[in-house]
Parts: C-alpha cells; structure tokens; sequence
C-alpha cells in the first residue's frame, strides 16, 4: 500500500511537471521569439506551477521589508530567487541590478571590492536583457547605469572603475551606455518616455566628449561633440515644448568646445 501510494505521488509530480513545460512553452513563444532560457533555471517555474504566484508574492513583500531595513545582502539572496520565478519581469532585474552596483557597492571602502559588486549588478543586468529582449526599460536602466556609475563627478573611483570595464569586459563605458539608451528607444517603454532617453542621449554623449579630452584624445573628442550637437539639433526640432532645460545653451557652449579642440587639433599636427 504504501509503495503504491509512493508510485501515485511520483506519479502525480511527474505529470504536474510535463503540464508545467507545456504551459510555460506556449507562454513563452507567445511573449517573445527570441529570449535566452536556461532548463536549470526554469526549475522553480515547473515545479511550483500554479503556486508560482504566491511564491512570488511572499517573496516580494521580503525584499520590500529587507530593502527598508538595508539588509542588501539578504534582498541579494531573495532578489535571485525572484529572478527565477520572474524572468520576464524587467522590474525583478533593475531592482536587483541597483541593489548589486549601488547599495552593496557602497557599503564597501576599497574600490576594488566596489568595483566587483558594479560589474555584478551590471552583468545582471545584462543577463535580464537577454531574458527581456524588448523591454526599452531595462535597457534604459542599463543605458544610465553605464552613464552614472563611471561618472568622475559623482564617485571618486569612477576612473578606476572605467579602466577596470576596459581591461576586464574590453567595453568602454560611454560606448555601452549609448548602446543601450539608443537601443531603448526602438523597445517598448512603460516607465519612460522618448523625450527623457533622447535628453540622456545627449547628454552622455556630451559626457564622453569630456572624458575623452581629459585622456588626451581630442580627435574622439571633437567626433562626439559633433554628435552631440547634431542630436541636440534633433532634439530641439523634436521637442519645441520642452523648456525644462534650455537647450539653445547647450548648443552653443558644444559650438564653443567644438571651435577649442578643432584648434588643439591643428597645434597637435603642427608639432608633427
């Protein structure tokens, strides 16, 4: 009897299991095409099946309460385990991406254990990408990540941080950043809007311009000016309504630097 009442329960488990694979697999194809999935991965999702959402409830509410407490190496653990159950929630992978590259980051003095935490949140990141092919969200947040986190202004490490990206990922920051924000705005949007992404592009591209000058670089320097300008130009045809920001300003202080480096430039080739 109790053999038999074993074989019923594998039994049972087993044929829940081959529902699962199927439902998911229509899910899936219905949602996206392309989209990486790992069988090891998807586990959690078979085996829970219909209990899948109160898993993930409960497990949201201890991020929440974990988040607030600063407990971030905990959230580190429940955030993973969210990701399984969740891959295609672009939300799970920004939230946890931040948590890696910012709050533990932070908590750390040496820039290099910094740095471990930075590139951990931003291969999370990544790895979400993959999983979420269409969500301009991610992306953005991808996009900014690459922006901020490498910015001189805002972190004392961010120098080292953009050498280590180089040396270890072979990716130059402002590269990547541009990648994603332009990549963005061809996906689907929810948290933001075009006008905000196309200002960021502008931005970071102005951003790299100056990070290529420091470096002695002047002729990738004057080449991003050029497109910064030129897509200020579009942004200002596109967005008259904006007067947040002024952007005739911006313009004309690029025109400025674009007139200064062509200069540099030209002194440069005469010492050879």
């Amino acid at each position: 009897m109790q053999r038999k009442r074993t074989f019923f329960i594998l039994g049972l488990i087993c044929a829940i299991f081959l529902i699962n694979v199927c439902i998911i697999s229509r899910r899936d194809l219905s949602i996206t095409t392309v989209s990486y999935y790992d069988p090891a991965e998807n586990m959690p999702l078979l085996l829970l099946g219909s209990f899948r959402g109160i898993a993930v409830d409960f497990l949201w509410a201890r991020a929440i309460a974990r988040h607030e407490e600063k407990k971030y190496y905990e959230l580190l653990t429940i955030n993973n385990l969210i990701s399984k159950l969740q891959p295609n929630f672009p939300a799970v992978w920004i939230f946890q991406a931040w948590n890696m590259a910012y709050n533990i980051a932070h908590d750390w003095d040496a820039p290099q254990n910094k740095w471990k935490w930075i590139r951990a949140g931003l291969n999370f990141a990544k790895k979400g990408a993959l999983k979420n092919p269409r969500s301009g969200d991610l992306f953005f947040e991808l996009g900014y990540m690459y922006l901020h986190l490498f910015d001189q202004r805002f972190f004392k490490f961010a120098e080292y941080y953009r050498e280590q990206l180089k040396k270890e990922d072979k990716e130059d920051n402002y590269e990547a950043s541009l990648y994603w924000l332009r990549k963005s705005l061809s996906n689907h949007l929810k948290l933001y809007n075009t006008l905000a992404v196309e200002r960021t592009i502008c931005h970071a591209l102005s951003r790299a311009s100056t990070c290529a000058e420091k470096e002695g670089n002047f002729d990738k320097a004057l080449a991003y000016v050029e497109l910064a300008i030129r897509e200020w130009e579009v942004y200002r045809t596109n967005h008259p309504e904006d007067t947040l920001i002024h952007v005739n300003d911006f313009i004309n202080n690029l025109e400025e630097r674009k007139v200064f480096l062509q200069n540099v430039i030209k002194m440069e080739r005469r010492k050879i």
